[in-house]
């Protein structure tokens, strides 16, 4: 379907294109290599894809090639530490964490940044 000199079947496809390339890790030119796409091609629905991305005050999809594995959390109400002295206590947006004082620093790091912090 065309709206106006949109064609928005390829606007979904492009998107698409783009977003497998972004969780892919590979830069664009081996994406676009191994996928058999003119980078060329490519180069330009991102740019444009981008463009109208702004234009409606959105943010594109970041970039991040971390892939960030899910970190399941126990949750207990009235959770104590038992020695409260090799612990410490992380508030994030009303949320308390509680944790040892020496964690292990990926897991810490993946339950900051699945919290947003």
């Amino acid at each position: 379907m065309t709206t106006g000199s949109r064609d928005l079947k390829k606007e979904k496809y492009w998107q698409e294109i783009i977003e497998r390339q972004r969780q892919s890790g590979k830069n664009q030119s081996q994406f676009c290599k191994d996928e058999g796409l003119a980078s060329d091609k490519f180069s330009y629905w991102k740019k444009v894809l981008n463009k109208r991305y702004k234009a409606k005050n959105l943010t594109p999809p970041l970039e991040n090639k971390i892939n960030i594995p899910f970190v399941p959390l126990n949750i207990q109400d009235n959770f104590e530490l038992t020695n409260k002295q090799n612990s410490e206590q992380i508030e994030i947006c009303k949320i308390v964490l509680r944790i040892s004082s020496n964690p292990d620093k990926s897991t810490l790091a993946c339950i900051l940044q699945s919290l947003g912090a």
